[in-house]
């Protein structure tokens, strides 16, 4: 990874001007593509479970192709293919991190993360907060920050990359977002899906690993706040609602001058554990695009994970540190993506959940263990929460002073 021994020094002196081991091979599973009567290509997976290995065969042998027309400016993935050295490699991705009560008290709160988000050769979450103490809040119900020094925490955890585009980066106006991207940069973690302009929250980040691989990020969000989309003249967010010609523009342009894609994207409905079609469609346009990794938040529980032609998609990856939550808002987890050069290999989810504190710690058996596994396979429809005919009707241990359907 790319780790600098002596960020540490440098980043607390930058910080104070700008803001004043592996677990043991589990069994491999071969992916073959299961028989389905249904015609959506996205549902069509292999699962199962998160304690094994999904291993994606050489060979193709799907029978139905996607739905939308390939157009000429369809990448081919992975061009360089031949001039590059093969070497196996890994990332890890985990959901939505929130930093403001931990922060301040000084926790680090991926302690018990396993693996260590360190361990891999790219680490990526999604940065639901401004990292700022300037800033008037937007007038919402729910604005999240942290100090400074969260940057150092992020960086200390071994998070390479985190995501911008969702609807909480701009908490604290313009003022926030420029402070955010100044202490990203201090510390060398690369923040795609926001910007001072619309070309700046567009643009691809690029990783270049030791071996050359070249691993751009693309991040857009669907759940758009008045005034959070990018403009010309604008500080914002990369928009996947009302820009999604743009969003698929700039995972072509990534996926032909680099070798491997991840985009991450802000979508779906709170507490829901089924993905709904609107984010099958945007992840089918993203697949035909050139994505190799969907890496999905906001509805605050776990999705379901599927393959499809050598791309994972993650629907959505839970509340990763957050605040303490005890119910199926606390289920979490860390997904592993095997490589091989520009390869997707398989995955591996590593079941979480949220502790006392709000961190993600490991879990291997139970009854969430269970759910889990069940809703990470598919199995999601009987977790799907019913809605509440009125505000009286909701009683759960996760609706609190701190809760509502609005909050990511």
């Amino acid at each position: 990874m790319y780790r600098r021994l002596n960020f540490v020094a440098c980043c607390v002196l930058a910080l104070g001007i700008t803001v004043a081991c592996a677990e043991p091979e589990a069994d491999q599973a071969i992916f073959v593509q299961r028989e389905s009567t249904t015609t959506d290509p996205l549902r069509s997976t292999q699962l199962v479970s998160p304690s094994s290995t999904i291993e994606l065969s050489e060979v193709d042998d799907r029978t139905d192709e996607p739905t939308a027309t390939t157009t000429s400016e369809t990448p081919t993935h992975n061009a360089t293919t031949t001039t590059l050295k093969k070497r196996p490699w890994t990332l890890l991705a985990g959901g939505d991190v929130l930093l403001d009560l931990t922060e301040p008290e000084g926790i680090d709160p991926f302690t018990k993360v396993e693996p260590s988000l360190s361990s891999a050769d790219v680490a990526i979450v999604n940065l639901e907060m401004a990292i700022t103490e300037r800033g008037e809040p937007y007038d919402k119900e729910f604005v999240f920050r942290a100090p400074g020094s969260a940057a150092l925490t992020l960086a200390g955890a071994g998070i390479d990359v985190v995501s911008l585009a969702n609807n909480h980066i701009l908490d604290f106006g313009s003022e926030g977002l420029e402070d955010t991207i100044s202490v990203l940069d201090e510390v060398g973690i690369l923040r795609p899906g926001a910007g001072a302009n619309n070309a700046e929250a567009y643009a691809p980040r690029v990783l270049v690993l030791d071996n050359e691989i070249r691993v751009a990020f693309v991040s857009a969000s669907a759940i758009i706040p008045g005034g959070f989309s990018a403009a010309a003249e604008r500080p914002g967010v990369a928009d996947a609602k009302w820009a999604i010609p743009r969003v698929l523009a700039a995972v072509r342009a990534a996926a032909s001058g680099n070798d491997v894609v991840v985009v991450s994207v802000h979508w779906g409905v709170e507490r829901a554990t089924c993905p709904s079609e609107d984010q099958r469609d945007l992840a089918q346009q993203l697949i035909e695009a050139g994505a190799n990794l969907i890496l999905g938040h906001h509805p605050h529980v776990l999705q379901p994970i599927e393959t499809y032609d050598r791309t994972v998609i993650a629907y959505s990856l839970g509340n990763f540190a957050w605040h303490p939550r005890y119910g199926i808002t606390g289920d979490t987890g860390v997904l592993e993506i095997f490589f091989n050069g520009p390869t997707v290999e398989g995955y591996q989810f590593h079941p979480h959940i949220l502790d006392y504190l709000g961190g993600a710690k490991p879990i291997d058996s139970g009854e969430r263990h269970d759910r889990i596994v069940d809703i990470v396979e598919g199995r999601c429809e009987e977790y799907n929460p019913e809605p509440p005919t009125t505000t009286e009707g909701v009683n759960d241990e996760d609706i609190d002073s701190t809760t509502s359907t609005t909050e990511g």
